[in-house]
């Protein structure tokens, strides 16, 4: 064994991980709901959100991923990435730990992390986490005030460079034309011929990830780095530490969220329907309509991701609401496990070299896999959790960023609290 691995042999001089039983439960809780979301979207990555797919029923499942999810999911991680910053800062920092080289250290490790998911599926996000989070530790000890304007500038960034890129407008694809294109994937896309080396080869260009690549887009690395720092500064007042007393904000952020963000939400559908207005698709909307349809995305999205966050927590701080929302607080504590899983499980079920169903599943197919898949995750969460004080993804990243092995076994963890 590594002798900067002893075990405990730095636990005076360096803070370690939040005790399993100190959690926040109800930010697990809202963790846990992202990550239903992640895997949902990332399921439509495989063909889903063709055209191709016209059914009724089809129709209904994508329209409700795209307005109830889309986007939501990957905003609430990352709000909840800068937030749980603002914690950690402030627990160290009373504690009188300095957290340069921790945080860096954890960060390091998420890259890793990434980089090796990103083999697997090029659609990884902790390689962009590590490297944003960097540029969050610069600025925290920058006003909240600044922050927030920071974060709006670049929720602009998006309409602003598609407003001066002003692309031509595309004709539609037809439904016939968009069958074709899956049919062609299918013969020749990587995930649905090649082998699992050659998988990894494509995959491998998108290592490291580009912070500043496509800004044209509402998921760019700028939009992340700004629910960064939203969350940051949501969380630098204290609110998870006495909710309670937060109780007339949050239903305040709750009907103002959940109001304005599903009128954005709907909105963009209207407009998609009536003018040809797409977020991700080919553009066909005129260039007033599509700057409309822009603004409304960039600042809908996440309104509602808060209105869905203050919603959570005010729920749970009613016992049933607690106790109904229990089970995903075990994902959310397994956040980093239950991620990487699921790309262990839906590229079985789409590569080639698994069940080979890449692009022959619609938005209702996937759909039901989300919800079995999810399901399955959960109720292995509920077991892991009352075993084990961290997931096994968890525990090494612990371990590694605090450069001593973190107890695993749930008794074990409460002896060491016992001790400390």
């Amino acid at each position: 064994m590594n002798q900067a691995l002893k075990p405990f042999a730095l636990s005076r001089m360096l803070p370690g991980p939040l005790a399993s039983t100190a959690r926040i439960v109800e930010i697990d809780i809202v963790r846990g709901f992202a990550l239903f979301g992640v895997l949902l979207v990332n399921l439509y990555n495989f063909g889903a959100e063709s055209i191709a797919w016209d059914s009724q029923r089809d129709q209904v499942a994508f329209a409700l991923m795209r307005v109830l999810l889309q986007s939501k999911s990957w905003i609430l991680f990352a709000m909840l990435f800068g937030f749980g910053f603002a914690l950690q800062l402030h627990r160290d920092e009373a504690r009188g730990f300095p957290i340069h080289f921790i945080y860096l250290r954890r960060l390091a490790v998420l890259f890793a992390f990434g980089a090796a998911h990103a083999l697997f599926f090029d659609g990884d996000i902790l390689m962009l986490y590590a490297e944003l989070g960097i540029g969050l530790f610069l600025l925290r000890r920058l006003p909240t005030k600044l922050l927030l304007i920071m974060a709006v500038g670049l929720m602009l960034v998006f309409p602003a460079t598609r407003l001066v890129l002003d692309p031509e407008r595309e004709e539609a694809v037809s439904v016939a034309e968009a069958r074709t294109e899956l049919e062609r994937s299918r013969q020749t896309d990587v995930y649905a011929i090649g082998s699992l080396a050659e998988v990894m080869a494509d995959n491998a260009t998108a290592i490291p990830a580009d912070p500043f690549e496509d800004n044209a887009s509402p998921e760019s690395g700028l939009a992340v780095f700004a629910m960064f720092l939203l969350g940051f500064s949501i969380g630098r007042p204290g609110a998870a530490r006495d909710i309670p007393a937060h109780a007339p904000i949050l239903k305040h952020l709750r009907n103002w969220g959940l109001g304005l963000g599903f009128t954005a939400m709907l909105t963009e559908r209207v407009l998609a329907a009536s003018s040809g207005y797409a977020v991700f698709r080919p553009q066909q909307a005129e260039l007033g309509i599509q700057l409309v349809g822009d603004l409304t995305f960039a600042f809908g999205a996440p309104a509602l991701a808060l209105g869905y966050a203050a919603t959570l927590v005010l729920v749970v701080q009613t016992p049933r609401g607690k106790a109904l929302l229990a089970p995903l607080a075990a994902v959310g504590r397994l956040a980093l496990t239950v991620y990487l899983s699921q790309t262990l499980i839906f590229s079985t079920l789409f590569y080639g070299v698994g069940f080979g169903q890449v692009f022959r599943l619609g938005p209702l197919a996937v759909t039901a896999w989300a919800v079995v898949i999810f399901s399955a995750q959960v109720i292995v969460c509920q077991w892991w959790s009352k075993r084990f004080c961290f997931g096994p993804a968890e525990w090494v990243w612990r371990s590694l960023t605090y450069l001593q092995w973190q107890p695993l076994h749930l008794r074990n963890d409460l002896t060491a609290q016992a001790e400390s």
